[in-house]
């Protein structure tokens, strides 16, 4: 079981949201999805996209700027959960965290292409 986390915009294709399903690869924010085990605290998910989870729906639309402005404390909590979960020390350069950064810089392009925010529903 996990934390599973998409972001849906307008326009999206057929084939933009079938990528998404990846049978829960960490790897893939360029996509637009994000993975999260339960494993132990801190979710990095549960804070980039807050307000996902503070909606009864799991969905909500995030500014692009928003996510921006958190994720360096995300990269952070992604790296302290990997210490303290799983005893493993990981860098910028993990697949974790990059997931993270492509995600955020995909809902950065689909909200400039579209001109309003992306959709994410977090689903948990």
């Amino acid at each position: 079981m996990g934390i599973d986390i998409y972001a849906k915009w307008r326009n999206q294709t057929k084939e933009e949201e079938q990528k998404q399903y990846t049978g829960f690869r960490i790897d893939v924010g360029s996509v637009g999805y994000l993975r999260e085990a339960y494993h132990g605290e801190p979710y990095a998910t549960r804070h980039i996209v807050k307000e996902a989870f503070k909606n009864k729906s799991g969905k909500a639309k995030i500014p692009a700027k928003k996510l921006r402005e958190r994720l360096q404390e995300t990269i952070e909590l992604v790296k302290l959960r990997h210490k303290t979960v799983y005893n493993e020390r990981i860098t910028i350069r993990s697949p974790y965290v990059k997931s993270y950064i492509q995600f955020v810089e995909l809902c950065e392009k689909m909200e400039k292409r579209n001109g309003e925010p992306v959709t994410i529903i977090a689903s948990y």
